[in-house]
């Protein structure tokens, strides 16, 4: 799925929860900006799993590596990479929701 912001960047993502990992390429992000990795981190910390009752067991870092685009902190112009591996896949877990739309998912929209 990829998504076109202003006309000069270019958002894809790819992967599923339930596979080897996601990934995210932006491209047309200018160079020299700081990406504050801790702030990044914070938010996606907001949404990990065993928080409550209602969230998945599965126990995931959620940590984005960074491939490409970022030297030292910085953009660097070319292509911004990151993916987040997943580690605790099990889907067996959710098979009786399997036909059951969610909202926070794309079964849901679809």
């Amino acid at each position: 799925m990829s998504s076109t912001f202003d006309k000069n960047i270019k958002i894809s993502i790819a992967g599923q929860s339930h596979s080897k990992g996601m990934g995210v390429i932006i491209d047309g992000f200018p160079a020299g900006f700081h990406l504050d990795t801790e702030a990044l981190q914070a938010f996606l910390n907001r949404r990990a799993p065993g928080q409550n009752a209602f969230s998945t067991k599965r126990k995931e870092a959620d940590r984005p590596e960074f491939l490409s685009g970022l030297v030292n902190g910085v953009t660097c112009g070319a292509p911004l990479m990151a993916v987040i591996q997943n580690n605790d896949t099990r889907s067996a877990d959710y098979e009786q929701l399997k036909d059951i739309p969610r909202p926070s998912h794309a079964d849901f929209s679809a």
